[in-house]
């Protein structure tokens, strides 16, 4: 099979580490690697159709924990085989979900996840729409449902296909999103819209953005720097998505005894690092947390997406050949929305986004 690897650093020359990240010309496509063989109960083996390039990947720690790592997490695909006949999968079964943090291997022609890891693929979304969704989709749902204790809506009555929003008298809870319309933004964005919470949407250009967050659900929108004008209208939830200064102005705005949740990986000792500056503040839940994943996140989400109230958004596609350029598109500077996918066993109708 084919799969992309990450190769040391030339003779003589320091060893790439998170302190001395490998650049993108580490990235090989290499040829002819074996299949990987199913060995214990769960296993699934799966034919990758899709997968993400995320930002900063070649400075996480577990890129380096072994020699000619394959990287990626999430994916879409085909399952061609189970450990099990017992399995809830069956070979052919349209797939998509995350394998875990400490797992990495999607960038490749084919990859083992884990049963609890993936479910079936919503109806109605191609390859690389479903491969953009778990990563992302999946830490809005942890951070408003599981962190920050918000009820995950019952799909019924008050759910029609294209809905955005429950229909409700009264917004009981009011949540400020912070990047909201970056990659975890524009789902949390969404998943609070359908759980009844009146939802700010910071970000840092109304002209670019206002319009879009509105259509996804936002009942405002801010921008940064006008942040601090918002401490008439202190928060009970904030998830942050940027970090940096934005995160650390949020003690002003949050209201006692609310929740702030940061989701940047830069921001993880954030409590630590605030009281040290004496600008915490008692009786706020303040954590940072990092993504699981699992079948009843994936589930739920894939039910919102069948039902076109959640929302994927693809930026543009590459070929697995073309994963240096991906990368570097990723980590640079662009406009437009959405994750930026690698193609692998799936012919995707457009490089654009969707």
């Amino acid at each position: 099979m084919q799969a992309v690897r990450v190769h040391p650093a030339p003779a003589l020359s320091p060893a790439y580490s998170p302190l001395n990240p490998a650049p993108s010309s580490a990235l090989h496509v290499d040829k002819n690697l074996p299949i990987p063989k199913l060995s214990k109960p769960g296993e699934i083996l799966v034919r990758v159709s899709a997968t993400t390039v995320v930002r900063d990947m070649l400075t996480w720690p577990e890129t380096y924990a072994h020699d000619y790592p394959i990287l990626g997490n999430d994916l879409s695909g085909v399952v061609v085989e189970t450990f099990s006949q017992q399995s809830s999968f069956k070979p052919g079964d349209e797939i998509f979900g995350m394998t875990d943090g400490e797992r990495p291997c999607t960038w490749a022609e084919y990859c083992i996840a884990m049963e609890d890891e993936i479910t079936l693929k919503p109806k109605g979304l191609n390859w690389a729409a479903a491969a953009a969704m778990p990563l992302s989709a999946q830490t809005a749902y942890e951070a408003l449902y599981d962190h920050a204790g918000v009820s995950i809506p019952v799909l019924g009555d008050n759910f029609r296909s294209g809905s955005r929003c429950i229909t409700t008298s009264e917004h009981k809870q009011r949540l400020l999103i912070t990047g909201a319309a970056g990659a975890v933004g524009i789902y949390l964005v969404q998943l609070a819209s359908i759980s009844g919470l009146y939802t700010v949407a910071a970000t840092s250009s109304n002209a670019r953005n206002k319009e879009f967050l509105q259509t996804l659900g936002a009942h405002e929108t801010v921008e940064y720097s006008d942040l601090l004008d918002e401490n008439k209208k202190r928060f009970d939830i904030i998830v942050d998505t940027v970090g940096g200064s934005t995160l650390l102005g949020c003690w002003e705005i949050i209201k006692e005894g609310g929740t702030i949740i940061s989701v940047d990986s830069a921001s993880y000792d954030f409590v630590a690092d605030h009281q040290k500056r004496s600008v915490s503040k008692e009786g706020i839940n303040a954590l940072f947390f990092i993504v699981k994943g699992g079948k009843r996140s994936l589930k739920f989400l894939a039910q919102l997406a069948e039902l076109d109230i959640l929302r994927p958004f693809v930026l543009q596609t590459y070929p697995l050949s073309e994963v240096r350029q991906a990368y570097d598109h990723t980590n640079g500077r662009y406009s437009g929305r959405g994750k930026v996918i690698l193609t692998i066993n799936s012919v995707i109708e457009s490089r654009t986004a969707l």
